[in-house]
């Protein structure tokens, strides 16, 4: 029962991720889909705000690197992580903190969530994955051997750049 509420659940998430991403190839139809990980890189979204997918793309797979040099297995990526990413990227606007807006704890944005890294201001994949990496609760986080999943949202809004990383089982 629970292997089919998350399997529906991934369902729901792949349908709405691409119906924004055929919304976004209308606004701007000089890209073209190739997968649901390959949008734009650069959707608008409704409160203002920009999601990159190429940028969260970029940090998987740099994380995936730091994993391979530490002798770690890649982690997957994970639809219901990427959603509570996105969703942690847009309150993290609001407020920079791993307390919820609402004041409650970051892992309430998901069950899936065990471990997550944010950052603010860094204007590239690379500028990112090197403030984690100089931090040892987030660079522990990324070589977690025990984590075996990844979601990850990178937000432009009012000219900053925020960054979210949620690591699941």
């Amino acid at each position: 029962m629970k292997k089919m509420k998350r399997v529906l659940l991934a369902m729901l998430l792949t349908a709405l991720l691409m119906s924004q991403a055929s919304a976004a190839t209308m606004v701007s139809p000089r890209y073209r889909l190739k997968t649901l990980w390959t949008q734009p890189v650069a959707q608008t979204t409704a409160n203002t705000g920009a999601l990159s997918t190429s940028a969260a793309e970029q940090v998987v797979a740099q994380v995936n690197a730091e994993r391979a040099k530490a002798g770690l297995s890649a982690l997957r990526v994970d639809a219901e992580l990427t959603r509570a990413a996105q969703v942690r990227a847009r309150e993290i606007v609001q407020k920079f903190s791993h307390t919820r807006p609402d004041g409650t704890a970051w892992n309430t944005v998901s069950a899936s969530a065990y471990g997550e890294n944010l950052a603010m201001g860094q204007k590239t994949v690379d500028k990112a994955m090197a403030a984690w990496m100089s931090s040892s609760g987030h660079r522990a986080n990324i070589l977690r051997a025990s984590y075996g999943s990844i979601g990850v949202c990178c937000y432009v809004s009012g000219g900053v750049t925020y960054w979210v990383q949620l690591f699941g089982k």
